[in-house]
């Protein structure tokens, strides 16, 4: 699961200040500067200037802090307000049933509202599901390219789509970036307490083609990473926009999701289940970012299959889960507004102002 943790600003961390500098070249810079003040200063007292306390707010300071700061403030303001309960499954407290990720509620008091439920298949559904991912096997050659790179990059595919360049868009690829970064702890939470097996796991012939990761495979975090930043640029741009599954950014996530399947690490339920768990961190963030309202959603996992058989995951499912034709996924219409994120917000209006200019 990639993370891409700001690389571009944390660049000029590198060398403690020195951009491109190696230690050899910061220990001479170091020893330069002490030098150069013992000659111009000596032994002469000083006389500090009286001084006087900053005058700018907290979302006017933001800026001012390194990259890397700058995203502990926001992950810290954004996470606060999650909160995460299981459903135990038999035997109790071994493997959940379902996780809920919940939001708190505007006003003082401590309450939540469930943001997204996530419910697993059942070990029968991944067992039947293991020809449908060796299936996949054949396109291995074809979408080997795509596979490596997005094992690290994900923001370069929807910039060849959307006029995002880091360059011109600084405020608008940070937001992205803090996207990414949020998924992480929740994608995680979801992951350990569902416990999902890989499909390697049913047979020794899937052989998947790059290194399977280190922890449970439901939902898909690439899959929830790709339709958590779709979902933040879809908003964006309309701050009402619903899923359009056939547009091209929700196109290119299917496809970001279904190369997992491709690698041989994650099940089609995988990739419809971090859809989901996507497109709710999407809206919750452009919610607190933007002043709108945010609503729930539910993904039945052993719902997620035909009457034939297991169910494959592209566009077109995609289409039926977010327009009410599928039963194993609800959007429901509960919208109401979140707590106010004002460090988050001043970001997402910068980001919001650099794409109104961007004909600029």
């Amino acid at each position: 699961m990639s993370t891409q943790q700001g690389q571009q600003g944390q660049q000029g961390q590198q060398g403690q200040g020195y951009p491109g500098g190696s230690a050899d070249f910061v220990a001479m810079m170091t020893a330069a500067l002490m030098r150069t003040r013992d000659a111009i200063v000596g032994t002469e007292m000083i006389n500090p200037s009286p001084g006087q306390w900053g005058n700018l707010d907290l979302a006017a300071r933001l800026p001012r802090l390194a990259r890397e700061y700058r995203n502990a403030v926001l992950m810290s303001e954004l996470l606060e307000d999650l909160a995460f309960e299981t459903e135990d499954d038999a035997p109790p407290g071994k493997t959940a049933r379902a996780m809920t990720v919940s939001r708190r509620k505007t006003g003082a008091a401590l309450e939540y509202l469930p943001l997204v439920r996530i419910a697993r298949p059942d070990v029968a559904d991944f067992s039947q599901a293991a020809p449908l991912v060796a299936a996949y096997a054949e396109l291995r050659g074809d979408r080997l390219a795509e596979i490596t790179v997005q094992q690290q990059y994900l923001i370069p595919f929807l910039a060849s789509i959307l006029p995002i360049d880091p360059v011109r868009n600084l405020a608008l690829a940070e937001m992205l970036e803090v996207g990414l970064d949020l998924v992480t702890p929740v994608v995680m939470r979801v992951k350990l307490a569902l416990g999902c097996p890989r499909p390697n796991q049913f047979s020794d012939r899937i052989q998947p083609i790059i290194p399977e990761p280190a922890h449970p495979a439901l939902p898909s975090g690439h899959a929830t990473q790709i339709f958590t930043l779709a979902t933040m640029l879809a908003l964006l741009e309309n701050p009402a926009a619903g899923v359009k599954a056939d547009s091209q950014i929700y196109r290119l996530a299917c496809r970001i999701a279904i190369n997992r399947t491709v690698a041989g690490v994650h099940f089609p339920a995988d990739s419809a289940a971090g859809a989901v768990l996507g497109i709710q961190l999407g809206r919750y963030l452009m919610a607190r970012g933007l002043k709108t309202d945010v609503g729930s959603a539910e993904f039945d996992g052993r719902q997620f299959r035909e009457a034939a058989g297991p169910r494959d995951f592209h566009y077109a499912i995609l289409d039926r889960m977010v327009t009410g034709q599928d039963s194993a996924t609800d959007f429901k219409n509960d919208a109401t507004a979140p707590r106010p994120a004002p460090l988050w917000r001043s970001l997402c209006q910068r980001a919001q102002q650099e794409w109104g200019n961007r004909w600029s």
